[in-house]
């Protein structure tokens, strides 16, 4: 099993984006077979690719590369709002599982823009 780094471990939003990835792959599971190298392939490459932007901006000095890379997550977030969305309206997910996913990402996204606004006082 992966162990985050300390610096990892205490990111708010590293922690609250594993827990996303974690339910959003049980919900993939379960998509029909021709969605499989379409939508569930665009969803997860999605989701790693936030991760990745999550880690590099905490990884990053310079508050003008953060903001850069913060940005890119948000549009991949915004991005990720609207594949659950389209899964939902095509009843891939039902609507608890609509409404879960949709709050994890609206949470992350509101811990998102405190950082972005952090960065923006600096």
């Amino acid at each position: 099993m992966y162990k985050p780094k300390k610096t990892e471990s205490k990111l708010l939003i590293y922690q609250k984006y594993v827990d996303l990835i974690e339910y959003g792959y049980k919900l993939l599971i379960k998509y029909p077979k021709y969605e499989k190298y379409a939508l569930v392939s665009e969803v997860k490459r999605n989701m790693y690719q936030s991760l990745k932007y999550i880690l590099y901006a905490n990884k990053i000095a310079n508050k003008y590369n953060r903001l850069d890379i913060l940005n890119r997550l948000d549009a991949e977030i915004a991005m990720q709002s609207f594949l659950v969305r389209f899964s939902y309206k095509n009843r891939y997910i039902n609507t608890s599982n609509y409404y879960e996913w949709s709050k994890r990402l609206e949470e992350i996204g509101k811990i998102l823009g405190g950082w972005i606004k952090s960065c923006l006082k600096e």
